[in-house]
C-alpha cells in the first residue's frame, strides 16, 4: 500500500537528526587526534632536525676519485663529467681533502647503466604535440682504504627521471622527489637532452656524496591535541628527553585509539634523541680532524661509538613506538609518515656495522698474511730487516704502523735508528710494498732507509 508523507514529518526528522548531532557534539570534542576541537582547530606542528651518520667516515682523509670506466654503449665523456662534478663537490666540504698523488682513501665508481630517451604527447585539438625527457643512470661505488685495500663503503646507486619526478635508488634516502617547478609539456620531467643528462649526473653525483658525509634535513611533523597538548607542548619547543619521559609516565588512555598518539609521541621523541645523538657524534668527529692516536682522539672516539650506539637503540625503540600507534588506529593516515623515515635510518645503521665487521676481517686477513710472510722470511733467513732470529723484521713492524695509520713514521725511524733500523736496500717487491701500505707515508719511510744505509755505508774523509 502507498504511503503519503505528510509536510510536518520531514522536519520532525531534521530535527531529531539536530538535536542528536547536538548530543554527540561533546564526545567528538574529546576524540583524540591531530588538532584541537576533535579536529576543527589547525593541527599543531613541531619542528624535527633529522641527522644521519655518513656511511664511511672520511673526515681530513686524503681522498682520490678513480673513475673505473663505463659499461658497453654508455658515452665516455659521461664519466669524465662524473668524475669533475664529484671532485668539485668533494673540494667544497670542509671535511675532505683531495689528494690525488697520495690518498688514504680511494673512491671508485664504475657507471653500469645509462640513457636518456624522448617521450612525445601527441596532438589534440589546438594543443599541438610536444616532446618531454626521462632517463636513469646506474653507478657501482665503492670506498677503498688505500693501505689495506681493505672495503670501507660499496652500494649499487641509481637516480632516474621520470613523469612524476626523480627517484633515487640503492642509498638510504630513496623515493620520488617531485621538482618544485614544473618540466617539459607539463610534467615533471625533463624539457630538453641536455637537462635530462646534466640532472642525472647531479643526481648520482649526490649520492655518492650523500654517502660519504653525514645528511641534514629539516621537517615538520604534527602532535595531536586533546588530552596530550602538554605532551605535544614539549615537542613544540624540543625538549625531547623531557617529552619520552613525561609520554611512558603518562598512564595510558582508556581508549586503543586515542591511546595510539600517545605512542606516536613516545616514538617521536625516540627518533628525534637518535638524531641529537648522531649530531653529537658528528660534531666530535669534526673536532678530531681525523687524529686516532691522541688520547684526547681515543676519548672523543669511545664517545662517538658511545653515541652511534645509543643513537642505533633510539631509532629501534622510535621503530616499535610508531608501529604500536599504527596498530592501534590503523586509520589514522599520519601514523604511515614515520615508517619511511624509520626504514632509512635503520638500514643505514645495519649498513654501517656491517661495513665496520667486514673492515675489521680485511684488516685482519691483511695480517695474518704479513705474519706468514715474516714466517717464510724468517725460515729463509734473508730480507730487509732485522736477522732471522728476531722476532719479527723492520719491514714489517714498518708496515704494521702504516695499517695502525700511525703518522710521521720516517721522523719516528730518525729518533730511533736503534729500535727501526734496516740493514739492507729494500728488494723492487718490499719498495711496492711499502708504496702499496703506507700511501702518504712512504716517501719519508723510503727516504728514512736511504738515510741509514746511506750512513752505514758511507767512508770517513780522509
Amino acid at each position: 500500500m502507498f504511503v503519503r508523507c505528510s509536510p510536518a514529518r520531514p522536519a520532525r526528522i531534521l530535527s531529531f537528526g539536530a538535536l542528536a548531532s547536538v548530543l554527540s557534539f561533546p564526545v567528538f570534542l574529546n576524540a583524540q587526534g591531530f588538532g584541537g576541537l576533535g579536529g576543527l582547530r589547525k593541527p599543531k606542528e613541531a619542528t624535527l632536525t633529522r641527522m644521519l651518520p655518513a656511511a664511511v667516515n672520511l673526515n681530513q682523509k686524503r681522498i682520490k676519485v678513480a673513475a673505473l670506466g663505463a659499461a658497453s654503449g654508455i658515452p665516455q665523456d659521461l664519466v669524465l663529467i662524473l668524475r669533475t662534478k664529484w671532485v668539485t663537490a668533494i673540494q667544497k666540504d670542509p671535511r675532505f681533502i683531495l689528494d690525488e698523488r697520495n690518498p688514504e682513501t680511494e673512491l671508485r665508481f664504475t657507471i653500469t647503466n645509462y640513457y636518456v630517451e624522448p617521450r612525445t604527447i601527441a596532438a589534440s585539438g589546438q594543443t599541438p604535440a610536444c616532446t618531454f625527457y626521462t632517463g636513469k643512470i646506474e653507478a657501482s661505488y665503492q670506498a677503498v682504504e688505500v693501505g689495506t685495500d681493505a672495503p670501507l663503503d660499496s652500494e649499487n646507486l641509481s637516480y632516474a627521471i621520470n613523469e612524476e619526478g626523480t627517484r633515487k635508488s640503492g642509498g638510504f634516502l630513496g623515493g620520488i622527489i617531485p621538482k618544485s617547478n614544473r618540466g617539459g609539456c607539463g610534467t615533471n620531467a625533463m624539457a630538453t637532452q641536455n637537462e635530462a643528462r646534466d640532472s642525472l649526473i647531479d643526481g648520482i653525483v649526490s649520492e655518492m656524496s650523500q654517502r660519504a658525509a653525514p645528511f641534514e634535513e629539516t621537517l615538520t611533523v604534527l602532535v595531536p591535541g586533546g588530552k596530550l597538548e602538554p605532551l605535544s607542548a614539549l615537542a613544540v619547543s624540543q625538549r625531547w628527553a623531557k617529552l619520552l619521559e613525561d609520554a611512558e609516565k603518562t598512564d595510558p588512555l582508556p581508549k586503543p585509539d586515542d591511546d595510539a598518539y600517545r605512542l606516536y609521541l613516545v616514538g617521536l621523541a625516540n627518533e628525534a634523541l637518535a638524531y641529537q645523538d648522531a649530531r653529537d657524534a658528528a660534531d666530535l668527529e669534526k673536532a678530531r680532524r681525523g687524529d686516532v692516536m691522541s688520547d684526547k682522539a681515543k676519548q672523543s672516539l669511545s664517545q662517538e661509538e658511545k653515541d652511534f650506539d645509543e643513537a642505533q637503540a633510539y631509532l629501534d625503540k622510535a621503530t616499535k613506538a610508531y608501529k604500536d600507534a599504527m596498530q592501534a588506529k590503523t586509520s589514522e593516515r599520519e601514523f604511515r609518515s614515520p615508517d619511511g623515515r624509520m626504514e632509512q635510518a635503520v638500514r643505514l645503521y645495519a649498513t654501517i656495522n656491517r661495513h665496520k665487521a667486514e673492515y675489521q676481517d680485511a684488516v685482519s686477513k691483511k695480517k695474518t698474511e704479513r705474519a706468514a710472510l715474516d714466517g717464510n722470511r724468517s725460515r729463509s733467513g734473508g730480507g730487509a730487516g732485522t736477522p732471522a732470529s728476531g722476532p719479527a723484521s723492520t719491514l714489517s713492524q714498518v708496515i704494521g704502523m702504516c695499517e695502525d695509520h700511525i703518522s710521521e713514521i720516517g721522523q719516528l725511524m730518525k729518533d730511533h735508528p736503534s729500535e727501526l733500523r734496516f740493514e739492507q736496500s729494500l728488494t723492487v717487491s718490499e719498495e711496492l710494498r711499502v708504496r702499496k701500505e703506507c700511501g702518504a707515508e712512504s716517501r719519508g719511510i723510503l727516504d728514512a732507509i736511504k738515510a741509514q744505509l746511506g750512513n752505514k755505508t758511507s767512508a770517513p774523509k780522509k
